[in-house]
This record gives structure tokens, sequence and C-alpha cells, in this order.
């Protein structure tokens, strides 16, 4: 009796079943797709996933099921479905046969699509017209789809890059400039504020994109656009430079893991409208059809697949027209090169951004970093459907690892219990999806143990997000910018660069000359030592007065180890990632040995530790643990003369030095996955100038001069071999 009410069901609701979720799905990933880029919540990322998985292959399945002329209806709609939203999965730029296989699997379905016309229609003509129209529109998205894939893959980026020189700022950048002055007179007084609009932060932010983007594929940009770059970012203000990174890296995360390539182009404006009007037609043709003979079920169904294909034609065109690469579009249009004849048209575009600059204005928090003290910090809180960005940091520690609980988070003020209240509630089924995804990911770390496969540690279990501090992000800003004026000279910077040696010799070690010799093979046993000293002292030195630059070697300590142990595909060009993992393995063990059973009093276990260590210097160690360094390092600090500010300017070098090694398309996947401050830092420090490419040099331009310098000698940009200080 159940077997066959089941097998009943199953008869009357497969096909039906299947196209209604598929056009769930096809709203639900228009409608939040877009958070991909403003969160990092891995349970809000994997649902996303899972749904763009879901869509594809429910409406490959559900063709298969059609038999009848109006499931042959329904089975062009699974066609247009295919084509997908306007944001289309992440893909790596590396694999640049995705959209073959993507074109051939899409060809199969359109194939089977057919067969089953040819097969239903000769019998069946009632929705013959209807059922083209459809499919039409259906091609039309699945080609835009398959083009979208294609442009965006990292050799078709490369080869429009390197055959398009002429470049937009050339022309622009006067007027860049120019608008700036304008409000540039309040910066001496006010260069922690930003000042800028938000449609003037878009349109400059369009601008530099056109350019920085070739960064993406590892190239350099021209001799003068980097000293326009320059200029620029040495005059504006930090927090409109952290805005105008944040509008840049949009356009990128948009070009890349969206169809903004192909849904800008004039041909697809016109393709569009086509496809519109063909489901419009449909609809019309569909009520004056005689439905008698049809179930009144299917046709509420086909009235809702309709319905739904326009609606979601129309969140496109909303989406399209509220857009960062509208405002840019009309401030060029309305401010820039040329002019808008009817005045009526050139105030309805000003009133429009207007609205928009609004809508997207960066809002911020007041938060305290320690519940017992009333020292509190502004950060960045933008409400989540208007962000760009997740506008948040992660942070693990090695401590809170080994007594199994989260690193600290930083608490809002003014919250009300309500709120609280609410938010816990609204989060728990997430909390519920994330407990799940780690259980299958430490089961399926244990299997591959058991099998002798996969490392010996997983990624960090305890991982906490704090949001953006205001006078962090200028600490870093003002840090990079004063390394690049400090390194004027370009060929003392490209040494620099290429040798990692940022580092300024500050920070006690076993060798006074240890940091210029940090590289990829010893970066990470560099970065879990300070990450001890820093999370020592941090504990063990509580001031009662506001230190700024403590709260700062705090947070970026954390974010460090979290991006060296959590992001190996990111810092695998900076740090031998798979050995970290396995050095904070063993440091992880061997701080539970020394810290001991039931232990939770943090501050009484730096203390602990600090006082175990030896105070005696003595030479360099090779067979010391990273722990006993870390606790070497820490005592060093006691006699340092301002050890926080040692602390802190050699945590934002290690930062940008992270940042100026990581490969572009490395920092381009992040994107999809809430952003990385790290990818802040290495578009800012490309701004800046500290950047070499060692097939480009610093610019285009700079192996010509360089060959000319040389006399013709192939000198290269060789920094190894430059004498420097």
């Amino acid at each position: 009796m159940t077997f066959s009410f089941i097998s009943d069901l199953w008869n009357k609701w497969n096909l039906r079943g299947f196209v209604v979720l598929s056009l769930s799905l096809q709203v639900f990933l228009i409608l939040f797709a877009p958070f991909r880029k403003k969160t990092a919540d891995h349970c809000i990322i994997f649902l996303l996933w899972l749904a763009y998985l879901m869509a594809d292959s429910v409406a490959a399945f559900a063709v298969a099921e059609v038999d009848g002329a109006l499931q042959a209806f329904w089975a062009s709609f699974l066609l247009l479905h295919l084509g997908g939203p306007d944001t289309i999965i992440a893909f790596s730029l590396e694999d640049s046969s995705l959209w073959k296989r993507h074109l051939f699997s899409l060809i199969f379905q359109v194939g089977a699509a057919i067969h089953v016309f040819v097969r239903i229609f000769p019998r069946d003509k009632s929705l013959v017209i209807p059922t083209i129209l459809v499919f039409l529109a259906g091609v039309i998205k699945i080609a835009e789809r398959t083009l979208a894939l294609y442009l965006s893959s990292l050799p078709s980026l490369r080869e429009s890059m390197l055959s398009n020189n002429e470049q937009r700022m050339g022309a622009n950048s006067s007027q860049l400039l120019k608008e700036l002055n304008i409000v540039g007179d309040g910066y001496e007084k006010e260069k922690e504020e930003a000042k800028l609009d938000e449609s003037i932060v878009v349109k400059h932010a369009y601008s530099f994109f056109q350019i920085f983007k070739i960064f993406i594929a590892n190239l350099i940009y021209t001799k003068q656009q980097r000293k326009m770059s320059v200029d620029y970012f040495n005059r504006v203000s930090a927090m409109d430079a952290l805005r105008v990174i944040s509008v840049e890296l949009n356009f990128i995360y948009e070009e890349l893991h969206t169809k903004a390539l192909t849904i800008r182009h004039k041909w697809s404006y016109v393709f569009r409208i086509i496809a519109f009007t063909s489901i419009v037609v449909a609809l019309g043709l569909f009520n004056h059809l005689k439905k008698y003979q049809l179930p009144k079920l299917d046709v509420k169904i086909t009235h809702i697949l309709l319905f739904g294909a326009i609606i979601i034609d129309v969140i496109a065109l909303f989406k399209l027209i509220f857009s960062d690469w509208t405002v840019a579009k009309i401030k060029y249009t309305t401010t820039g090169y040329t002019t808008i004849g009817s005045s009526k048209l050139d105030a309805f575009l000003r009133k429009l951004v207007s609205t928009m600059d609004y809508r997207s204005k960066s809002q911020y928090a007041i938060c305290e970093v320690d519940p017992n003290t009333d020292v509190t910090y502004k950060v960045l809180d933008t409400p989540l459907i208007f962000r760009r960005w997740s506008e948040s940091i992660s942070a693990c520690n090695l401590f809170s690892e080994a007594l199994m609980e989260s690193p600290r988070k930083i608490r809002k003020c003014n919250q009300s219990w309500g709120i609280v209240v609410l938010k816990s509630i609204c989060s728990f089924p997430f909390r519920m999806v994330g407990k799940i995804i780690s259980c299958f990911l430490q089961t399926g770390a244990i299997i591959a143990r058991c099998c002798g496969r996969g490392s010996m540690i997983a990624n960090a279990k305890y991982v906490s997000k704090i949001l953006l501090m205001k006078k962090l992000w200028i600490f870093i800003f003002d840090g990079v910018k004063r390394k690049s004026n400090e390194s004027g000279n370009p060929e003392t910077l490209s040494w620099l660069v290429k040798s990692n040696k940022f580092f300024p010799g500050r920070m006690p070690s076993d060798s006074d000359n240890i940091l210029e010799h940090i590289g990829k093979a010893n970066m990470h046993n560099f970065i879990i030592m300070c990450h001890i000293a820093t999370e020592i002292w941090y504990n063990k030195d509580k001031p009662k007065d506001r230190n700024d630059k403590r709260e700062f070697s705090k947070i970026i300590s954390d974010y460090m180890l979290y991006l060296l142990l959590n992001q190996a595909n990111l810092m695998s060009d900076v740090a031998m990632t798979g050995i970290a993992q396995m050095v904070s393995a063993e440091t992880m063990r061997e701080l539970r040995q020394r810290i001991g059973d039931g232990a939770k009093d943090l501050k009484g276990i730096c203390e602990k530790l600090y006082h175990s260590a030896s105070a005696e210097p003595g030479p360099a160690n090779p067979s010391k643990s990273p722990l006993d360094e870390g606790l070497l390092m820490a005592r060093k600090l006691e006699v340092h003369e301002d050890k926080w500010k040692a602390l802190s300017d050699t945590w934002v070098e290690l930062l940008l030095c992270a940042a100026v090694n990581i490969m572009g398309d490395a920092h381009i996947q992040v994107l999809s996955k809430g952003g990385e401050l790290v990818t802040f830092v290495w578009l800012l420090t490309a701004h800046l100038g500290c950047f070499y490419k060692p097939e480009w040099g610093l610019y285009r331009e700079y192996w010509e001069e360089r060959s000319a310098d040389t006399g013709g000698r192939d000198d290269g940009d060789d920094g190894d071999a430059m004498d420097l200080p």
C-alpha cells in the first residue's frame, strides 16, 4: 500500500516537481547569488554552491522525463533555466577548457530537447509556436552563459589585455586629478575621513579598473599609469582609498564571476529584448489557447513558469540599472568628456545617481574590544544587502586551537537584548549547516588519514570573524604609503619586493639580520614565531590606557595565521603551507602538553609559558621548536623600547610581503567568498607602485629603459645583481 502510494505520487509529481523546483532555484539564485561577494559565511556560500549544482542537474534530468506537448513546452523552460541567472558559478581562471565542457554539455541538452520536440509535435501541434518562442529564449541565455565563461577564462583575458594597449586612464588622468582637487583642500585636516561622493568613487574606481584588471592575468601597467596611480593614492584619504579599491574589486568580481562581459555588450541588449519578447508572446498565445483538455494543475504550473521567467528578467533589469556599471557610465556621460543634449534626461540621471549614492554609502558601528574597558573602535558595518565585500577579517589562534575554543569576538556596543536574540535565532539554521559541513570535512580527513592520504592537520577549526576597524585600515594604508615613499628609487623598490626585504630589521631574534633572509622556505616559521610572541604579550600585558598598536598587532597576527592555515591556495606562493600545517599541529600538541588538562585561564597560561623560556639568547639552535623560538622572541621584547610598535610594524610588513607575492588569479578567486583583507592590500600596493613582476619589471617599458641604460646589455630586471644597500 505504501509503495503504491509513493509510486502514484512520483508519477504525478516527478516532472511537475522538477519544473517548479528548477524555477524556485533560479529565483533563489538571482536574489541571493550576489551574497557570495558580500559574506565570508561558509554556510551561505555552501548553500549557494549547492543551489548552482542543483539548478543544472534538475533541469537536465527533467528534460528526459518529457512526454506530451505541454511537457515539451515545459522542457523549453528548463533549457531557459540552464542558461542560468546573471551570476555564474565561480571557476578556476586557469581552466581554459571549462567553457568547452560547458558548451558540449549544453549542446547535448539542446539536442535532447530537439529530439523530444520532433517525437511529440507531429502528433500534437497545439503548443508548437509557444514552445519554439521559449526555446529561442533558452538558446539565447545558454549562448550568453557559454560566451561569459569563454571571455572570463585566463587565456582570453590575457589576449584581450595584451591586444588593448590603449587604456582609458591616459585620457582620464587629468580629469581624475581635477575632481580630486575640488575636495582635496580639506584633506590635510581630515586625512582619515572619506570625502568623495559615492558616485565619484565609482567613477574613479571604474577608471582604475580598466587598467588594474591586468594584474588578474599577472601583467603590469605602463610607466605613465603607475605614476598617475601613485599620485592619486598619495593625495586621497585612507578611507576613500578603501572605497575606491572595494568598488574596483567589485568590478573585477563581476567581470569574472558573473555575465558582466556579455550582458553589457550592445548586442546583448538586442538579444535580451528578443528573449523577453518571446516569453511575453508565448504567454499571450498560451492564454488564448483552448485549455479544456489540459489538467488545471498543469495550466497553473505553466502560468507560474511564464510569469516566473518574466519576473526573473525584470529583476535582472533592475539589478542592471542599479549597478556600479550604470553609475560609472552615467558619471562619464554627465560629468566626463561628453555631455547629454537633453537637460531633462541629464536631471533624471543625476537624480538616479544621487539615490544610488545614498543606497551604497558605507556605514559604521561602534565596537568594544574588551568589555572591562571603555576602549571602543569604529568598524565597517554596512547592511548586508548593500555591501560590496564581507567587510570582515577572519581570525584563528594557536592558543585557541589548543584550548579548543573560538578566538575572541569584538562585540558591537548599544545592541539591545532583542536584536541579539533575533540574530541568534536567524543564524541558528546556518550554524546547523556549518556543523554538518564540519562533520563531513572531519570525516573525510579521518578516512583520508586512515587510507594513508591527506595532510597531518586539517584547517584550523576555531575561526572568528572580526569587522574591519577603521583605524586598522588607516594604519595599514599609512604603512604601505610610507614604504612606497621610502623606496622612491624604482631599482631599490624592485630589489626590495623581489628579495622579500621589506623588513626593517627591528624585531629581536637570534640573529640581527634574520628578517633580511625570510623567504618561502621559512616564512611559515617566522609567522608562527611572531604569532606566539604577540599572543604571549597581548595576554600578559593588559594596559589601562588605549593602545591601538597592541590591538592591531593582535588582529593581524590572528589573520596571518588564518591565511597560513586555512587559505593554503592563497598563501602557497608565499610560504610552505603544507609544512606550516604540520608545524602548527606539532606546536599545538606541545602547547597542550605544557598547559595541562583543564587549564582555561589564558593570561595565567601565557605567564607560565613566558617564565619557562630561557632569558639567555644563545646561538641559533635549529632543533628548537617554533614554540620555544616564539617564547624566546617574547622574552627579548621585554627590553624593547616600544614592543607594540615593533610588532605592529612587523605584522604590517608581513602582510605587505604576502600581498605582493601572491599571484593575481589567487587573489581574484577569494572575491567570490567575501573577499580578503590581503587582496585589498595587494591592490593598494599596486596603486602605490610597490609592485614588481620578474618578466615585466616595475612597468611595461622598464626592460626597454634598463636595456638602453646598460648600452643594450640584457641586464633585465635581475634585482639580485644590483649592488644596493
